[in-house]
């Protein structure tokens, strides 16, 4: 089985909740997808909920995990992905099963309509994922001119955050990150993400037009810088290199490729998720 396909079984298998699967899936992949399966407690995703209540006990919500890596993997060529809306019907159907902690059949809903989960989980967060301060420390960051102490800037806020939100961090902005790498297919630029996501991630700037021009810049260097070590740290790369199975080029003449076995247990992937 090809690694994309491994992928697939592991990310995917689970009980459809919108009919049968493709004939065409091994007997193995099968079996997981119709294996009834929930959630553990802890996995579940809190949609509305402080950011401490929404990554409770350090944990970063497992189905979140799994459309950010889904999308991360397949979906970068999706022109206007977190731009475009998806089904407003299928997206209150998503977030139910998995406030319920109930999971999904990802590859029965379209790319626009994962990312705009992904898009209201952030936007729901009272007062942000950043939170005012980090929001401003991160504004402040645009009043440097030089690119380098900016990256060391960023490099502090982030350094400064908990573990757990470093991760979300990564797996947002290096999804992004591919995503605008792969403009000659998709069309979308770093700006154009950016605007896109600003008003989900900078809850402080969504009244003011001049604060979302300057979240937008911000956040293109975030998108853009992404892969640069001494900006989002080295670990963080490794991180997101490991969940997605990717490789991405590093501007420091180094590159992080895993050679990741193909075969991956179930068991193994649910706690390399939910463990911070």
């Amino acid at each position: 089985m090809s690694s994309m396909s491994s992928l697939r079984s592991i990310v995917l298998g689970c009980v459809s909740d919108r009919g049968p699967q493709p004939s065409s899936q091994s007997h193995s992949s099968k079996r997981l997808t119709n294996a009834p399966y929930e959630w553990p407690g802890a996995c579940r995703v809190k949609f509305g909920v402080v950011l401490a209540d929404a990554l409770k006990d350090d944990t970063l919500p497992e189905p979140l995990v799994e459309i950010l890596v889904y999308l991360a993997r397949e979906g970068v060529t999706t022109a206007d992905l977190f731009r475009r809306p998806g089904n407003s019907t299928d997206l209150k159907a998503i977030m139910k099963r998995l406030s319920e902690g109930r999971e999904i059949q990802l590859g029965n809903y379209n790319f626009y309509t994962l990312a705009s989960v992904i898009k209201k989980f952030l936007l729901k967060i009272p007062g942000g994922m950043f939170g005012p301060e980090i929001e401003l420390q991160l504004l402040q960051v645009l009043e440097v001119e030089n690119r380098l102490q900016q990256h060391k800037d960023i490099h502090s806020i982030i350094s400064n955050l908990s573990p757990v939100v470093q991760k979300l961090m990564t797996l947002l902005f290096g999804t992004w990150f591919r995503i605008v790498s792969h403009s000659e297919y998709n069309t979308m630029s770093s700006e154009s993400v950016a605007k896109s996501v600003a008003g989900s991630l900078f809850h402080t700037c969504a009244d003011d037009p001049v604060k979302v021009d300057r979240a937008v810049h911000i956040l293109q260097i975030l998108i853009d810088d992404f892969a640069i070590g001494k900006m989002f740290g080295h670990r963080n790369l490794q991180y997101f290199t490991e969940m997605t199975r990717t490789g991405i080029n590093v501007r420091e003449k180094f590159r992080f490729e895993l050679n990741l076995p193909e075969k991956k247990s179930m068991s193994e992937y649910r706690q390399q998720c939910c463990n911070p």
